[in-house]
């Protein structure tokens, strides 16, 4: 897997960022989704919500979960400075159950 992650908003206290796998792509020819990180700084630490797509997931044993799950904090730590104290909260739902309800224009 070649995780690259894509900011979608950030503020100071928040980012969220989609998530793809550079080395698997769909059948326009983009990365594959495998989920997207919400992420919230207090001076507590960092809180957060990890979605991975339950069709990646499902291919996935708890070694290579924890595997992705290490290789995405370990970069947000290194390029972002992530607090050593954190919570994050893992969900795999089905991609099909997502829905992004908007009225931002573009």
């Amino acid at each position: 897997m070649n995780l690259y992650k894509k900011r979608l908003v950030r503020t100071q206290q928040s980012e969220q960022y989609a998530l793809f796998d550079l080395e698997q792509t769909d059948e326009e020819l983009n990365p594959t989704s495998i989920g997207k990180l919400d992420l919230h700084f207090t001076a507590d630490g960092t809180y957060g919500t990890l979605l991975i797509w339950q069709e990646v997931a499902a291919g996935w044993d708890a070694a290579r979960r924890q595997f992705v799950f290490d290789a995405l904090l370990t970069e947000l730590s290194t390029t972002m400075g992530l607090s050593a104290e954190y919570a994050i909260e893992v969900f795999m739902p089905a991609l099909s159950d997502y829905a992004l309800e908007s009225n931002i224009q573009d």
